[in-house]
This record gives structure tokens, sequence and C-alpha cells, in this order.
């Protein structure tokens, strides 16, 4: 009708899962893939605030949240794994970043001694 208001949704609309068009704004597609790949969004957003706000606004933009969506729902088997790595406009950066977050984190594990009879390897 010509001149209606939409309304807000309501409570309970709000806390249910949304589907794909829920996911057009939000950045909860780009956290999940976050957290896929171990990345610690608290540690990218303090250390680079910049990239962090990028990846957002890529993810806002993509024309794949659908896709993502279906790939994220069966968690990156390896053939949907390389199709989100042809389709998402951040996977070559989220792989990065998480590789080296993990990187920092094995080193951290590798430098702690498993037995008192091995040496320190770090």
């Amino acid at each position: 009708m010509p001149g209606a208001v939409e309304r807000a949704p309501t409570a309970s609309a709000a806390s249910e899962t949304p589907g794909p068009a829920g996911y057009l704004v939000d950045g909860s597609l780009l956290f999940r893939c976050m957290d896929m790949l171990q990345i610690d969004r608290n540690e990218l957003a303090k250390d680079d605030p910049l990239l962090f706000r990028e990846l957002q606004g890529l993810c806002a933009l993509c024309r794949n949240k659908e896709e993502c969506v279906r790939e994220l729902a069966h968690e990156f088997d390896d053939a949907r794994w390389d199709r989100w790595r042809e389709y998402c406009p951040n996977s070559s950066t989220l792989t990065t970043i998480g590789a080296v977050q993990n990187c920092a984190l094995a080193a951290e594990h590798l430098k702690m001694p498993r037995s008192t009879n091995l040496p320190d390897l770090g």
C-alpha cells in the first residue's frame, strides 16, 4: 500500500535464525567463516581494525550469501572448500589470517615440553 510504513520485526522474529536474506548486512557469515578457520576475530579487530572492517564490508556486499550459507551448513567439506575459495571475496585474506594466527598458536604449543625427557624446541 502506498505510504505504508514497514514495521520492525518482533522480538520473537528477531531471535530466529535468519535465512539467506537475513544475512544481507550482518556479519554472522563472516564470523562463522572465521570460526571455521579458527580466527580470533577479537584479536583481529584489535590488531587491525581497518582490515576487520574491510572484511565486513566485502562480506556485506557479496552476492553469494545463499551459497555461503549452504557451504557453512556442511562445514566446508573438501569440494565445498574449493568452491568457497573461488566465490568468496574474503577467502584469500581469511585463509592467510587463519594461517598466521594458527601458526603462532602452533609455535607456542611447540615451545611447551611434552615430557621431561624431551628438550625444549623453542
